[in-house]
């Protein structure tokens, strides 16, 4: 013990000397290691906030395009069977069957079978709503695929010319006094209600002599007339 007490005394200054060298050096160590989490921290402090600013830009940029979408109006032109036919304004994104109800709604000869009233409508687009027994024309109808809403009508409108062209050249005329339901239903302009109206009138009031007198009946005006005269003929 003694000799432990001895070699203490005589090395003294240099077991302290040794010792402040290694306090240093821990205390060195120690502030480093704060100074390199403080670093990190300041890092991903500084990476959070700029991925909540990216991430709110991209919100708000989407909030005010959605905004500009549902806010942005079109003008879409309806023709047809339809009780009020003109030029309307309505939301972009809107279908077909927005824009027949601001037309009043369909007559009761349109032919539904022809009409897509889930169509995505677009700016300028023109709606024909065709008749009973009428085939659409070349204008865009609402029966174009929704896979390209209102696409082109270059391909409906050479099938619609070559059924026009070939029904000119071989139109088949109907004697009005014997023509039956069945042949009048295959004419364009007019359906089963109005074939059975026609034979009632026939009925009723004997012979025809005047195309002219089918505007009598309830539903033929001159714009339906003008659809089926040319089918129909009195014959002596």
């Amino acid at each position: 013990m003694d000799r432990l007490y001895e070699l203490w005394f005589e090395n003294r200054k240099l077991c302290i000397i040794v010792f402040l060298v290694f306090l240093g050096l821990g205390g060195v160590f120690i502030i480093y290691t704060l100074k390199g989490d403080s670093s990190q921290d300041n890092e991903l402090f500084n990476l959070s906030t700029s991925s909540s600013d990216t991430l709110i830009s991209a919100s708000s940029n989407t909030a005010v395009s959605s905004n500009l979408k549902n806010t942005a109006e079109i003008s879409v032109d309806i023709k047809g069977a339809v009780k009020y036919p003109g030029v309307y304004s309505l939301k972009s994104g809107a279908r077909v069957n927005e824009v027949v109800k601001k037309a009043g709604g369909l007559l009761e000869n349109a032919d539904n079978n022809q009409v897509n009233l889930a169509l995505i409508l677009q700016d300028q687009n023109v709606v024909y709503i065709p008749f009973e027994g009428e085939f659409s024309n070349s204008l865009t109808t609402t029966v174009q695929s929704s896979g390209d809403s209102m696409t082109s009508t270059t391909n409906a409108t050479s099938a619609t010319n070559a059924v026009e062209s070939t029904s000119e050249t071989e139109t088949q005329k109907y004697d009005i006094n014997q023509v039956t339901k069945e042949e009048l239903e295959t004419i364009p302009g007019i359906g089963d209600k109005k074939a059975e109206q026609i034979l009632a009138y026939r009925t009723e009031h004997g012979r025809i002599n005047q195309l002219d007198e089918l505007k009598d009946i309830s539903g033929v005006g001159d714009k339906t007339f003008e659809k089926f005269q040319m089918y129909l003929e009195v014959t002596p």
